[in-house]
């Protein structure tokens, strides 16, 4: 017999951060980014010394703009645009050579959440053309409604593309769950009244998920957490 708990959820789109939550990032930033610095230094463009991993990983969940503001801050726009996009091309030609790797239990997780007519979207601070690289390199776009990107939509804070998720599902944000491994994921859900899954394997630092509803230690923890924050809706509808 068909098991029809979560059919019955009152959760009608689950929207997912990316790096650090789907993606296991470093394995294509990491040496994405040193690459393009060290050409940056041949190039005669950067004087300073290459980022190291720890550097470079505490960027991840920053806009754009914040990663360079925060990597070259002495730099030109132009010098900065040459660097993502070196950034950019390394990332994605690491991708297409299967160097990129999601997080045990993503897809299957996905495709659960999918079979159950859950809407899945991605809420990522990184360029479309990134974030589309993640799911067809990985296998997993068929299972997303829409990808959400803000730099796709230019949203400088991540409540403003999560906003924009809600209004394309057309659905109320209590039919709605955020799931993300930073600190900015769990305050743009807050900020849009969902309810949070923090996931505390990806790249947050001591405390950063403490606002979380719910905190998970490995991605397939969503499905149980999901029926959990299920029976805490239907507790407020009650």
């Amino acid at each position: 017999m068909e098991d029809t708990t979560m059919n019955a959820s009152p959760i009608q789109a689950v929207i997912f951060d990316v790096d650090g939550t789907l993606y296991q990032t470093e394995k294509v930033a990491v040496p994405a980014f040193r690459s393009a610095f060290q050409y940056m230094q041949e190039a005669g463009h950067y004087r300073g010394p290459i980022p190291s991993e720890d550097i470079i990983i505490s960027c991840f969940g920053m806009t754009i703009p914040e990663v360079w503001e925060t990597l070259l801050p002495d730099a030109s726009m132009d010098i900065r645009d040459q660097a993502n996009e070196r950034v950019a091309q390394l990332e994605i030609s690491l991708m297409e050579q299967g160097q990129g790797e999601l997080y045990k239990g993503v897809k299957e997780t996905l495709q659960s959440l999918s079979e159950q007519g859950i809407r899945l979207y991605t809420a990522s601070n990184g360029e479309k053309r990134y974030v589309e690289s993640v799911v067809e390199t990985t296998g997993i776009a068929s299972y997303f409604t829409k990808l959400f990107t803000a730099g796709e939509y230019k949203t400088k804070k991540k409540e403003d593309l999560v906003q924009l998720v809600l209004d394309h599902a057309g659905i109320t944000n209590r039919n709605a769950v955020m799931v993300g491994d930073r600190k900015s994921d769990i305050i743009a859900g807050r900020a849009n009244n969902l309810l949070t899954i923090g996931c505390d394997f990806g790249f947050a630092g001591q405390n950063e998920l403490v606002e979380a509803t719910v905190i998970i230690h490995s991605f397939s923890d969503v499905l149980p957490s999901l029926q959990k924050l299920r029976q805490l809706l239907t507790q407020k509808v009650k």
